[in-house]
């Protein structure tokens, strides 16, 4: 069976070579490129600002020409820097957050929220007071010893398998005759 390949002309080609590596990698290459060619720029122009902010926020997807003007690399490495800085800076302010807000809860007149807030306070990275640890002692043995152990554990089981009794299947059941039996009324018939 033969296959049709059809192809959309009507479907505009990227104005670009499609890359796989990231926008950060690619930024930072970039970056690298200004800084050994010393070729930062002093100030970043409106349109430059503009096209970085597009390139950032996807709205438009960077191509080897817009990575080549110092002015949107400069602005697009400063937006990523800002940007993880923000999400650092906002983990912390949430942990502040709910560690304040556990403080607040140990205040509460119910004794239930009063001891869980506790709880999780001191489960606090910082304070660790009620965190799980497991400790695991190793003890390290000898060879010569661990095969000492290991015989003896042997010859116990070898023992015991010689004095067993023999198996169920020798031991013949015996009748039992119920009319004799005696219950509270009397005797059985």
């Amino acid at each position: 069976m033969a296959y049709q390949v059809t192809v959309d002309y009507d479907v505009p080609l990227a104005d670009y070579s499609p890359t796989f590596e990231s926008l950060e990698d690619r930024v930072a290459a970039a970056l690298a490129t200004l800084s050994d060619t010393d070729s930062f720029p002093d100030a970043i122009d409106q349109m430059d600002q503009a096209l970085s902010r597009s390139i950032f926020v996807g709205d438009r997807m960077a191509s080897d020409n817009d990575l080549s003007q110092p002015g949107v690399v400069a602005h697009i490495g400063a937006l990523l820097t800002e940007y993880d800085k923000t999400v650092v800076k906002s983990a912390a302010q949430l942990r502040t957050y709910i560690t304040n807000r556990l403080i607040l809860e140990t205040d509460s007149a119910d004794p239930r929220v009063r001891l869980k807030a506790l709880e999780m306070l001191g489960k606090v990275s910082d304070v660790g007071l009620f965190t799980d640890k497991t400790e695991i002692t190793m003890r390290h043995r000898p060879t010569e010893e661990l095969e000492q152990l290991l015989r003896e554990r042997l010859t116990r089981v070898i023992e015991a398998e010689v004095t067993a009794p023999p198996p169920a299947e020798a031991q013949k059941p015996t009748a039992i005759d119920f009319s004799e039996l005696e219950t509270d009324d009397g005797p059985t018939e």
